[in-house]
């Protein structure tokens, strides 16, 4: 059952989080986009993107939730939320907490002169280069092999390979997509569609199909990243 359950927390957010974090600066643009998490056809959670503007800094909130009771005997709760900082496409500091069913997890991160320096329940560390996050808001991290988890800080080198054209449903309606595969320390799914927007993604679980679903699509992320 762990090893399911770190699969399913992986794959909502690529483990991502922010509790006791303040809030987004009120910034004159900002794009929210919302998903339902998804186990078979059972609603078990929520996650929500918000991006945010200001001259050449991109702020990024995600706040994931996950709720999950199977038969009454095993219950689980997740709240992760993740605060990203970036400028012209460069991470530039990251803050994250997990209450990961009562454990708790961290990562604090900031860019340095060769790289990203991490300090992270999972990782103590520089990331060289210009790494990527598991947050999927933007297809451009599919050029990017190294991700950093959010919720962990562990450093992630993914082979990421283009699928092709796929449908995907999502609240506006089933919509034609890109799909993206990542694996290697990460196996997930990842759908952008026509306008390059991430809609959602999908992965198995024990045996389950999971899926992160666009509920309500918000402004354009692509606007305020690029």
């Amino acid at each position: 059952m762990l090893s399911n359950r770190r699969s399913f927390i992986a794959g909502l957010t690529g483990a991502t989080a922010l509790a006791g974090f303040s809030a987004t600066p009120a910034l004159a643009n900002t794009a929210t986009r919302r998903f339902d998490a998804l186990l078979g056809r059972n609603k078990v959670g929520e996650t929500s993107v918000t991006l945010s503007r200001s001259g050449g800094r991109v702020i990024v909130d995600i706040d994931a939730r996950l709720r999950v009771s199977i038969l009454g005997i095993i219950n689980f709760n997740y709240h992760l939320s993740n605060r990203e900082t970036w400028r012209n496409g460069v991470l530039q500091e990251l803050r994250s907490t997990t209450d990961n069913d009562g454990k708790p997890e961290f990562v604090i991160g900031h860019r340095v002169g060769n790289g990203f320096q991490i300090d992270a329940s999972g990782f103590q560390g520089v990331v060289p280069g210009n790494p990527a996050t598991t947050s999927y808001f933007t297809s451009e991290f599919m050029q990017r092999p190294t991700w950093i988890s959010t919720q962990s800080g562990k450093p992630l080198n993914l082979a990421i390979a283009n699928r092709g054209n796929e449908g995907f449903a999502t609240s506006d309606g089933n919509l034609a997509c890109t799909k993206y595969s990542t694996s290697g320390g990460l196996d997930i799914n990842l759908f952008y569609d026509s306008n390059d927007e991430w809609v959602g993604s999908n992965f198995r679980v024990a045996g389950r199909n999971a899926n992160i679903r666009m509920s309500s699509r918000g402004q354009s992320f692509n606007a305020l990243w690029r």
